[in-house]
Order: C-alpha cells, then structure tokens, then sequence
C-alpha cells in the first residue's frame, strides 16, 4: 500500500483512455451520420413542367362550340385531375405549370393530354396504364 501523501499516478494514467474514448466516440458519431445521409435521407423529388393554360384553354373553347354541358365541365376537370395524378406518379414527379419550371425541366403536357383521352374514352376509368411510347 502507498502512504497517503504520494500523489496518485491514476490520473495521469487515465489520459490516454478518456482520448481513446473521445476518439471512439467521434467515430461512432461518424459513421451514425453518414449512414443517416446514405440510408435516411431521400432524394429531393423532380420536377417535371404541364402547359396547363393551354390544355384549359383548347378544351374550354371546344365545349364553347359543342355546347358542352356543367355536367361534362365537370367530368372533364376530374379526369384531368386524374390524368396529373397519374403521369407524376407514373413517372415520379412533381408537376408545376410549366411557366413556373426553370428551364431544361421535362415537359410531360403530351403525356397528359394522351392520359386524359384515354381516361375520358373510357368513360371515366382510371388508365391502366399509360400510352403506348409514353417515354419512361
């Protein structure tokens, strides 16, 4: 046993294992965080552009001159917001008016257009799926 006026040699002793443990614990860290931003994290959605105003404005002035009635107004607003559905989840996307999409974004307005005849020729059932060559 020592006498208790020796200065204990413990503290200096548990220096390299509290730096080992700091070390140990920064490389934990680490590794959580970079398996968080490889495995947790998903990729920010794409954004993908529809000429809406124009697919509006073509079918308003052909019910204007069919005479069309509220009824198929209505129908035809279902329908397209069926057909927007489906093309962004067909090809995994976020549709925005293609006037508010910066520049070099895909234009789907056809993909919609042919989604939209398809599920009005079917008198309002959902497509199946989407045209033939719908570019996926």
């Amino acid at each position: 046993m020592r006498p208790p006026s020796e200065p204990s040699k413990r503290s200096d002793s548990a220096w390299p294992v509290m730096v080992s443990a700091v070390l140990l614990s920064g490389a934990v860290a680490a590794a959580v965080a970079a398996a968080t931003l490889r495995y947790g994290v998903e990729p920010p959605p794409r954004i993908a552009g529809v000429r809406l105003a124009e697919i509006t404005a073509a079918y308003t002035t052909r019910a204007a001159s069919d005479g069309g009635t509220v009824e198929d107004v209505r129908a035809w607003g279902v329908a397209l917001e069926a057909a927007l559905d489906h093309v962004a989840e067909r090809r995994g996307v976020v549709l925005l008016p293609a006037r508010a999409v910066a520049a070099g974004a895909p234009d789907v307005t056809w993909h919609v257009e042919a989604v939209l005849a398809e599920f009005l020729a079917r008198g309002g059932a959902a497509p199946s799926a989407g045209p033939a060559g719908d570019g996926r």
